[in-house]
């Protein structure tokens, strides 16, 4: 199934999988550092991908002129 997708949807799934497993070790932690480090984390990441993806994905700049 995975090698029917491309590299933005693989990255997707990843980060899918990666979010719901650190999220389920994070509520049964009950500590709110632990929540704060977590959701630090969890937006460098997302934020990341999509920087990454759009930069891969845009057309050059030549292109435009």
């Amino acid at each position: 199934m995975l090698e029917r997708l491309d590299r933005a949807e693989r990255l997707t799934v990843a980060l899918t999988v990666v979010f719901t497993i650190t999220l389920m070790l994070t509520v049964q932690t009950e500590s709110a550092i632990v929540w704060v480090v977590w959701g630090t984390a969890m937006v460098l990441l997302s934020g990341t991908a999509l920087v990454l993806m759009n930069r891969a994905d845009s057309p050059t700049d030549e292109a435009a002129d």
